[in-house]
């Protein structure tokens, strides 16, 4: 089975020279995409001296996280994509487990999360959004997933390709988990190392961002309601 890493950043001057080494650490069977969604600072000085084994795409300004994402869906050549946010909070070595698991689950969606038991207590203090937002999807959309916002994620691309995903922010992983959810399909959530970042170490998620997520969260839940509705009647 081939694999396509895809990997969004923006201004990641600090965390890159950590990352690359990293991903060249990856088995070679794992095609690297990283999107520079039109950095200010020296990424963009720093992708330039890289090993040719990491494609390099660069946005001509700041587009979004969803729009890099679906960049590098379009430019990736193999039949599975891995979803990643490049900013090291997620541990690169986790991907082989997560490709275990994608494996040994009949290939269904792999999702991380980082809410593990014995991180809970902290990430409840710290992370109050992320929980609320977390517990209104659960509600929604009758499901009892653990990390909705969680950046981690491995699918087939035709599924991927197929949930036609709109956003170009932040609201692309409530997006995607909603229409899985929608189209009914199985998703296994794997637990990731997680070493959460400050605003002042280059966290990027602002308030407007998590009332643009809930916002995606209620839409996507009227419109899967009407479709359901338009089929019954039509039935």
């Amino acid at each position: 089975m081939s694999y396509s890493l895809i990997i969004p950043i923006y201004n990641e001057e600090n965390s890159l020279p950590t990352l690359l080494k990293k991903l060249n650490a990856l088995p070679k069977k794992i095609e690297i995409i990283i999107i520079d969604d039109g950095s200010t600072d020296k990424t963009s000085l720093i992708l330039k001296s890289i090993t040719r084994r990491i494609k390099i795409l660069k946005n001509i300004r700041n587009f979004g996280k969803g729009y890099s994402v679906k960049r590098g869906i379009k430019h990736s050549t193999n039949e599975n994509i891995i979803l990643m946010d490049g900013d090291l909070e997620i541990n690169i070595d986790d991907i082989p487990k997560l490709i275990k698991e994608f494996i040994n689950n009949s290939n269904n969606v792999i999702v991380g999360t980082r809410w593990s038991k014995k991180s809970a207590w902290e990430y409840n203090i710290n992370s109050l959004g992320n929980y609320f937002i977390n517990f209104l999807f659960n509600q929604l959309y009758n499901s009892n997933l653990s990390d909705i916002l969680c950046c981690v994620k491995i699918m087939n691309k035709p599924l991927l390709k197929s949930l036609n995903i709109k956003s170009n922010g932040f609201g692309i992983e409530a997006e995607m988990m909603a229409k899985l959810i929608l189209k009914n399909v199985d998703i296994e959530e794997v637990n990731i190392n997680y070493r959460r970042r400050t605003k002042k170490q280059g966290k990027k998620l602002r308030l407007s961002d998590s009332w643009n997520i809930i916002f995606i969260i209620f839409k996507l839940k009227l419109m899967g309601n009407i479709f359901s509705l338009k089929n019954l009647n039509n039935s």
